[in-house]
């Protein structure tokens, strides 16, 4: 709801009594002091500070990280055969579905196969 004005009167935020002269200290009926100079503006309770976040390993590139897609690349063929390999996990479902069915068609190897 919109605050009234009067010319040259204040309201008392207490009682609500209309107070004659815009330069008036004090209300005459509840005592509430006024503050001088322009009015002020109500207090507002500062904004819960947010904590900083840590950072997890995850969020940082380390030369060593630049490394292993340099020796990934390298070893898959080159960045076209990357992008595919990409292209293919994005199609599956993504890595966790990817490695599922990797570990499903892996051959067991003669060693483990007890006799």
């Amino acid at each position: 709801m919109a605050k009234k004005t009067r010319r040259g009167q204040k309201q008392c935020p207490k009682c609500g009594k209309w107070v004659k002269g815009t330069r008036a200290k004090a209300c005459p009926k509840c005592g509430h002091q006024f503050a001088v100079g322009q009015q002020a503006a109500p207090a507002l309770e500062p904004a819960p500070a947010t904590p900083e976040r840590p950072t997890k390993p995850s969020d940082t590139l380390t030369l060593e990280h630049v490394k292993a897609v340099a020796k990934t690349v390298k070893a898959i063929g080159g960045f076209d055969r990357l992008n595919e390999l990409l292209a293919v996990i994005k199609e599956v479902g993504g890595i966790r579905r990817f490695k599922d069915l990797l570990e499903a068609m892996a051959v067991p190897e003669a060693d483990d196969i007890p006799y």
